[in-house]
C-alpha cells in the first residue's frame, strides 16, 4: 500500500525528470540555434554562382585559386583563421575587410548572400573544415 511519503516521492521524482528533460531539449535546441546562426544565411544557387566568379576576379589574385596563398596570413588551408573560422567570422571579415591590410571592405559591392558564399567557398579550402 502506497503512503503519502511515497506518493510524495514518486512525484518530485517524476516533476524533476521532466524538467530534466525539457531542460536537455531546451539546450539542444540552444545549440542547433547557436550553430544555424554561427552558420550565417543559406545563399541561393544564383549567389553560389556568382561568388564562383567573384572568388576568380576578386580574391583569388591574393588567395590564389586553390586558397592556398604563399603569401603570409593569407592562406586558406593552414587551418588557422586569424578572424575565426565560421561562416559568420569569413563573412565579418568579408565584409568589413581588415585595417591595416589590402583587404577592402566588400559590404557594399555584394548582396549578403554572395558574401555568405564566398565565406563558404573560402572555409572549403581548409580540409579541418569540410
Amino acid at each position: 500500500m502506497l503512503n503519502a511519503r511515497t506518493v510524495g516521492t514518486a512525484c518530485l521524482a517524476l516533476v524533476m525528470m521532466v524538467g530534466t528533460g525539457s531542460s536537455l531539449l531546451m539546450a539542444q535546441a540552444g545549440k542547433k540555434k547557436a550553430a544555424a546562426k554561427a552558420a550565417g544565411p543559406v545563399p541561393t544557387a544564383a549567389e553560389i554562382e556568382s561568388a564562383e566568379e567573384i572568388y576568380k576576379t576578386k580574391c583569388a589574385v591574393c588567395h590564389t585559386m586553390d586558397g592556398n596563398s604563399p603569401i603570409p596570413n593569407m592562406n586558406f588551408s593552414d587551418g588557422e583563421w586569424r578572424h575565426g573560422s565560421t561562416v559568420k567570422d569569413v563573412m565579418a571579415t568579408i565584409s568589413n575587410g581588415v585595417q591595416g591590410t589590402a583587404m577592402m571592405p566588400f559590404k557594399t559591392s555584394f548582396s549578403e548572400g554572395e558574401i555568405a558564399a564566398l565565406a563558404r567557398k573560402v572555409r572549403s579550402f581548409d580540409p579541418k573544415l569540410k
